[in-house]
């Protein structure tokens, strides 16, 4: 499988600009570069790489965030058994039986996870999942449900704090096209070329009237 996306996040409604994401999906790995202001208005860039097994669970994950403070970088490492570890080889066994993994502020990790439970239409599945803040990169168990609406929509459900949640919509590639209030997708301009400015287009009626 191969896709490219670019997302804006509107997460951050006091951002001065909306974050902006760019995400190459090639077979089972994956590789992004977002750039965005944290809630406290810092800016920061944010960096992963994704490696997922046949059945679309986590297998690698790095990931880097630079920022005011500095560089951080977090990489887990998950076996067959389900066995999770960081870079450095330490068993992590409070995310035991976490077999998806998602990443805060991104849109892409929620489709993996689409993709392993594979559900049928009306079906509903709760899942654990390995959940990693950014830019602070703090890691913690978190209980999620997803819910097939129809083909292309699915209720994602927060299962611990404030009980989030919201309608996803899927592309035809399974990449997530709209997520109200928090990222959407950007698709490329028309082949010939971008949309032209206000006053390039009234030129452009007043020469085909004369």
């Amino acid at each position: 499988m191969e896709a490219t996306a670019l997302w804006q996040h509107l997460w951050n409604s006091r951002a001065p600009t909306p974050g902006l994401e760019h995400l190459r999906l090639e077979g089972r790995r994956a590789g992004s570069v977002l750039l965005a202001f944290d809630e406290q208005g810092s800016p920061y860039r944010l960096g992963y790489r994704l490696e997922y097994s046949q059945h679309w669970r986590p297998r690698h994950l790095h990931v880097r965030v630079d920022d005011e403070r500095g560089t951080r970088e977090l990489r887990l490492h998950c076996n067959r058994s389900g066995e999770w570890r960081d870079g450095a080889g330490t068993p992590l066994p409070q995310l035991s039986g976490c077999l998806d993994l998602d990443l805060w502020p991104t849109p892409f990790t929620n489709s993996p996870a689409i993709w392993r439970l594979d559900l049928a239409q009306d079906q509903r599945e709760e899942i654990a999942v390995a959940y990693i803040e950014a830019p602070s990169l703090d890691l913690q168990v978190m209980r999620q449900a997803y819910t097939r609406l129809d083909a292309r929509h699915l209720l994602y459900q927060n299962l611990d704090g404030d009980g989030f949640h919201a309608v996803l919509t899927l592309g035809d590639d399974g990449l997530v096209e709209d997520y109200p209030g928090l990222f959407r997708r950007l698709r490329r301009w028309a082949q010939q070329g971008p949309p032209p400015p206000k006053a390039l287009e009234r030129d452009l009626r007043e020469k085909s009237r004369s």
